[in-house]
């Protein structure tokens, strides 16, 4: 029978009387609860959870459809208000210029066959609702559309809506396209909306080839750690429910809006590593629970489990959503967007870690031990962490702490190095869809055109006051003359060539006669309907990504547009378009940062403060997971940057990080790092409020928790490294970054620099002002030691006897 509320459980029953006081105030928590709820109810909880799986499933391929491209609009910015204003001026709306490339190894763009292929093409292209404008590059006169080689030719095209209509717009073009190629003659959609979807695509393939990979070798750790496979199994299966649930949750939410494609990356890391992590560590206690009392009821024990193991993880948990919700603070729909993302996986994860796993554990109840693996054995019986070897390295941290310190952050501090030369750039990914369409197309538009041909810089020129009149039509002849000037233009397509091209002059009366006399659409791509703006269209001799064309972009709107205007009244000018968005990007993250850093580093500092009530551990947490995401960061640079892994990684160096990377991935990890940081530092204050012996607190909460953060890092490198093998850049990167970080945190910080820090620090690691302590509302993350079956008397790190001591603390 299950005991009811207020009885004595087993920890009551078998800790010391020093406890009691704590032990009274808490045993019988909301998780405590909750836990034993979940296991006496465990069928119609786990019922509920099949109805949520099943649920959640259908509404998965939602969510995929809903992914964009890296979108690098910034609300308010300058880029962002150039394309609204051509998708409210314009009645085509163009607000994206994409190419059309049709290539021949055999045939001539003068071969009749070659031109009926094009000919078809723009037939199907101007049926294609979603296109506005079609140009034919034979009636154009234009000889830049066709390359020197007289076997490639281009067709601009312009697409209406918005980033996530353009984007689901380019595989039905590209459909179209492919069904009236022949005759030799090969076509490919190309530009940003066409380079994005290839990249969702691209992503798709690369995310389920890293979990084949990344998954069966969790399997293995969690064997190690646990050696039954129904115990190893159960974190892998929950931590992929959890993930199927996180991603049927984004369906439902992707109805009122759209999520970046990295967001589909960024969640399956962190969803799989922390579901398998949270469950891992409630296994790991409720194994503790069932050996030290096994005739206890089932319920009382998950109780004490959750009560335990599940107060620590809920808190870990927090610390990550409050972290992320820093990238809240960056006024970019990518960061808000992954911030969604992340968040609603974590609260997925840890309603699956506080209901589903105590319901599942309920059900198993002594059968999580079956199915031993054959010579993991000792993993099973619980052998003694005194006489580890996490507890003979220890001892030799207490005894030369200033040493091994000393040493550790030495290397710590050369890893981070490179970071002082971190570069942010942007990667439109075209070299990890070389083999699709778009990146054929985009590579043929490089080699035989400009490289900027593809994506092409967008100038607003708007008169407020009125129609453009003749100071208005000199702005823009002016501005057009300077922007053709610039070494780094390969073309421009202005309202004033065309004007000056068929009258002669660029008045206000050949503009009125032009308007007059030509077809309707023939004028869309130049002057809006109501004749008060004009959109100079520039194709740049590099890559939309490259830095010349980034120093252009800021040329034309710090130095052209103000000559070309100087004072005329009413006449406004902004720049708009790929290149264009990441310069506004990247000065929001300029912006953004210091606001996210304090936001996220002082929420912490609190929360650890209430779970610590300690200045310098709360302080110092802080500084070590800045020390090990610096050091992360410094080897990412060294790697990514400088091209140091370019050949076992498979890439191809820019000389820069992807912009947004820094920012999404600190804090990321500032909230990853705080979960092994709570996991030691509250097993050592357990043992300080028992002996109020630092070096003895220091040394218990390493030994007795060093074999699970090992085994829980050693999930998260896996989950992480597995994404380094992805083609797209930024997944690669940041799953370096992640690995790396978590390598870092759970090794040189854990169980090297922290346990140093606090040897020396002393009795001071435990200072809390009396009056703080007063104000400080108590948040206890241990109720208690964890439960040990037979307790016996060990010898601590200063040669002394130690009386019996509690093992993993309460996750």
């Amino acid at each position: 029978m299950n005991r009811p509320t207020g009885q004595s459980s087993f920890v009551e029953d078998f800790v010391k009387p020093q406890y009691d006081r704590q032990k009274s105030s808490s045993q019988r928590s909301a998780l405590h609860r909750l836990g034993a709820w979940c296991a006496r109810r465990a069928w119609q909880v786990a019922g509920v959870w099949l109805i949520v799986l099943i649920g959640a499933g259908l509404l998965v391929p939602r969510f995929a459809d809903s992914l964009t491209g890296s979108s690098l609009t910034v609300t308010g910015s300058e880029a962002a208000r150039a394309e609204q204003l051509m998708m409210d001026k314009f009645d085509s709306a163009v607000t994206e210029d994409v190419v059309v490339v049709f290539d021949s190894a055999e045939r001539s763009v003068k071969d009749p066959e070659f031109r009926g292929v094009v000919q078809r093409g723009i037939a199907e292209l101007r049926e294609q609702e979603g296109v506005a404008r079609v140009e034919d590059p034979y009636s154009s006169g234009e000889e830049a559309v066709f390359s020197k080689d007289g076997r490639t030719a281009l067709v601009l095209a312009g697409l209406t809506g918005d980033e996530r209509d353009r984007q689901a717009l380019a595989p039905e073009l590209q459909d179209k396209l492919d069904r009236v190629a022949g005759d030799g003659v090969d076509v490919h959609l190309t530009g940003s909306s066409a380079l994005n979807a290839a990249v969702v695509e691209q992503e798709d393939k690369d995310l389920a080839r890293a979990e084949s990979i990344g998954l069966p070798i969790a399997l293995i750790v969690l064997l190690i750690a646990f050696g039954t496979l129904v115990a190893a199994g159960l974190p892998l299966l929950l931590g992929v429910a959890a993930l199927v649930t996180a991603f049927g949750a984004l369906g439902a939410i992707s109805y009122f809006t759209s999520f970046d494609v990295f967001v589909q990356a960024v969640v399956t890391m962190l969803g799989l590593a922390l579901g398998i992590d949270y469950c891992l560590f409630v296994v790991t206690r409720q194994r503790e629970e069932l050996a030290a009392r096994p005739d206890r009821p089932i319920a009382e024990t998950v109780g004490s489990t959750m009560a335990t193991a599940g107060k620590a993880v809920v808190f870990s948990g927090s610390t990550v959503l409050i972290s992320v919700a820093g990238l809240l603070l960056v006024r970019a729909p990518v960061f808000r967007s992954m911030a969604l993302g992340v968040m609603v996986a974590v609260a997925v994860m840890l309603a699956v870690a506080v209901t589903l796993l105590p319901a599942v554990l309920g059900l198993l109840g002594t059968r999580i031990n079956r199915l031993a693996v054959p010579g993991l054995r000792r993993s099973v019986q619980h052998p003694d962490p005194e006489r580890s070897i996490w507890a003979r390295w220890t001892r030799v941290v207490m005894r030369r702490p200033v040493i091994v310190g000393g040493i550790t952050t030495v290397v710590l501090l050369t890893a981070a190095a490179p970071v002082f030369g971190l570069k942010l750039g942007f990667d439109v990914g075209a070299s990890a869809v070389s083999d699709a369409p778009a990146g054929i197309g985009y590579d043929l538009v490089s080699k035989k055109f400009a490289p900027g041909a593809a994506t092409p810089v967008q100038i607003v020129v708007a008169d407020s006051d009125s129609e453009l009149d003749a100071a208005s039509l000199g702005a823009i002849d002016r501005l057009t003359g300077l922007v053709r000037g610039n070494g780094q233009v390969a073309g421009i397509v202005s309202l004033t060539d065309v004007l000056n091209q068929k009258s002669g002059s660029s008045s206000v009366e050949a503009l009125r006669a032009l308007r007059s006399a030509s077809k309707p659409g023939e004028l869309d791509r130049l002057i809006s309907p109501t004749g008060d703006m004009s959109v100079i269209t520039v194709f740049s001799r590099n890559a939309p990504d490259s830095n010349e064309t980034v120093d252009l972009v800021e040329w034309i709107r710090d130095t052209a547009a103000p000559e070309a205007v100087g004072s005329t009244d009413g006449v406004s000018v902004v720049t708009g378009g790929l290149t264009a968005q990441t310069i506004d990007v990247a000065k929001e993250i300029e912006r953004a940062t210091p606001w996210v850093l304090a936001a996220v580093l002082g929420l912490s500092f609190v929360l650890l403060l209430l779970a610590f009530r300690s200045l310098l551990l709360s302080l110092s947490a802080i500084v070590m997971n800045l020390i090990s995401v610096g050091a992360a960061f410094g080897l990412l640079t060294w790697v990514f940057q400088d091209g140091a892994g370019a050949s076992l990684l498979d890439f191809t160096s820019r000389g820069f990080i992807q912009a947004y990377l820094p920012l999404l991935t600190f804090v990321v990890l500032f909230g990853l790092s705080m979960d092994y940081e709570v996991f030691l530092i509250s097993r050592m204050k357990e043992e300080w409020e028992r002996t109020h012996d630092n070096v003895r607190a220091v040394t218990a909460g390493v030994v007795h928790t060093a074999k699970v953060i090992t085994a829980a890092a050693a999930i998260m490198v896996v989950v992480f490294a597995a994404f380094m093998i992805t083609r797209v850049v930024e997944v690669k990167q940041m799953g370096f970054a992640l690995a790396v970080a978590v390598l870092i945190d759970a090794t040189l910080i854990r169980i090297v620099l922290v346990p140093a820090v606090m040897r020396l620090a002393g009795a001071a690691n435990w200072w809390l002002p009396a009056w703080l302590d007063r104000v400080l509302p108590r948040v206890d993350l241990a109720e208690g030691p964890a439960p040990s079956a037979q307790p016996e008397s060990t010898t601590g790190a200063a040669g002394q006897d130690q009386a019996p001591t509690p093992s993993a603390p309460a996750r």
